[in-house]
């Protein structure tokens, strides 16, 4: 999605049966397209534009999330933070499709949601089951407690309708991917004879199930070994990802649901023993493990976790959490990581983005938002929580009020970038007030 274009207003197409497209037009904040444009070198998965959520009708209306706009870039985190009832949970159901969203934009690689009254095809259920899963906060109201554990992993699973040619591109598209981490680590991406080796891998039309061009892909591989780049026998990896696939194809169905579930129940330190058990004979922690399978066992392109921690007790939090960083890593996930818990966000997140009242008001890279937060809101949340290093004298700290910019129809407020692609909602004056330590 391109957002040269849009530069003062945001036109939003709403369809209507047998009735030329509703089109509504609102403004655009100034600074927002340098905030979403501020990164071209990186793959936007997820592009949310001027997203409104209401619930209810008429007189009882409520705008639950109010004109938010962000990126969600391919294999990273992003953790959305903010207190009860601040929208952060209504967005990540907004990006499932479980909360229909009343205005804006919701695309995710390439494919646009529907909004509110729109008609949802078969293709968008297909596409939403394949790429795009949530793990909920509560797992022991997430699973069924009347079916066995291989019962509830399998689930997402059976919805798929080739479920052998999806596992078998996995196996593939595995081996690229670590292919090309090793050679951006060794500034080979940019070879000539590299470069004629991956267009040739990564050709939509190249049929990786078939014997001849399997040898031949190989024979390519192997010139890239003798010119001497350094690939730590890579060929023979290249072999294995061909084996792995030709001894796939003989098998049945049945055969690589049962592989996939041992090995995401593996990847959240669980074994077969568990497969015939019911989900009320584990603890919470091991639930919301079984939870995470569930959803990962598809190999989804985004991952929504709705506040996954927080029902959990605070000694198995982080054991949680670095599963999430594991899985992260194995299968090259991007996550949307919902919390109000910022020890935990700061931990596995890239980046931060922080909501109050259904507004973004914060968002930067972790390091930028934990050690040069700026936003008033963003302070009431840090100060909220604890440390043993700490001087103030009230557990409460920093009591955020958002009456206290007084913004009128003249006066409103627009994205400020700090540096560091760390960006503020706010006005000159509030800014300059903030950094010099006016609250």
């Amino acid at each position: 999605m391109s957002d040269t274009n849009q530069k003062k207003a945001f036109f939003n197409h709403k369809k209507r049966f047998c009735l030329p497209d509703k089109i509504t037009i609102r403004p655009v904040t100034e600074g927002l397209l340098e905030r979403l444009n501020a990164n071209p070198e990186k793959k936007r998965l997820v592009e949310v534009r001027h997203l409104d959520v209401t619930y209810g009708h008429g007189f009882k209306k409520f705008r639950a999330v109010k004109d938010i706009s962000f990126n969600i870039y391919q294999g990273e985190v992003l953790g959305l933070v903010g207190e009860s009832g601040s929208g952060k949970s209504t967005t990540g159901s907004a990006l499932i499709g479980l909360a229909r969203h009343s205005f804006g934009d919701i695309i995710i690689d390439g494919v646009k949601l529907p909004k509110q009254g729109e008609k949802v095809t078969k293709e968008l259920t297909d596409f939403m089951v394949n790429n795009v899963q949530m793990i909920f906060q509560d797992p022991s109201n997430s699973l069924n407690p009347y079916v066995n554990i291989e019962t509830v992993v399998s689930e997402g699973l059976n919805n798929i309708k080739d479920l052998k040619k999806s596992f078998l591109r996995l196996i593939y598209k595995d081996y690229l991917r670590g292919l090309k981490k090793e050679l951006k680590a060794k500034n080979l991406a940019n070879n000539e004879q590299v470069q004629t080796f991956l267009e040739k891998a990564q050709d939509l039309k190249f049929d990786y199930l078939n014997e001849t061009n399997q040898q031949e892909l190989i024979q390519l591989f192997n010139e890239l070994e003798l010119a001497n780049l350094s690939l730590d026998n890579n060929n023979k990896k290249l072999e294995k990802a061909f084996n792995d696939i030709n001894t796939w194809k003989s098998k049945t169905r049945t055969d690589i649901t049962r592989h996939l579930i041992l090995d995401v129940l593996k990847s959240v330190g669980l074994d077969e023993t568990v497969l015939r058990r019911y989900p009320l004979e584990f603890s919470g922690g091991q639930q919301q493990r079984i939870g995470i399978s569930r959803a990962v066992a598809l190999r989804p392109k985004l991952l929504i976790a709705d506040e996954p921690i927080s029902a959990l007790d605070v000694s198995i939090q982080a054991q949680v959490v670095n599963i999430f960083k594991e899985l992260k890593a194995k299968y090259d996930l991007t996550i949307l990581f919902i919390a109000h818990d910022l020890r935990m966000v700061e931990y596995i997140s890239d980046r931060i983005a922080v909501m109050n009242k259904g507004v973004l008001l914060e968002i930067g890279p972790t390091k930028e938002i934990v050690k040069n937060f700026l936003h008033p809101y963003t302070r009431s949340l840090m100060e909220a929580v604890p440390s043993i290093d700490s001087d103030k004298k009230s557990l409460l700290g920093y009591v955020y009020d958002a009456n206290m910019h007084g913004y009128t129809h003249e006066k409103q407020p627009k994205w400020i970038h700090l540096g560091n692609d760390h960006y503020i909602l706010g006005t000159e004056e509030e800014v300059a007030d903030w950094k010099a330590g006016k609250y």
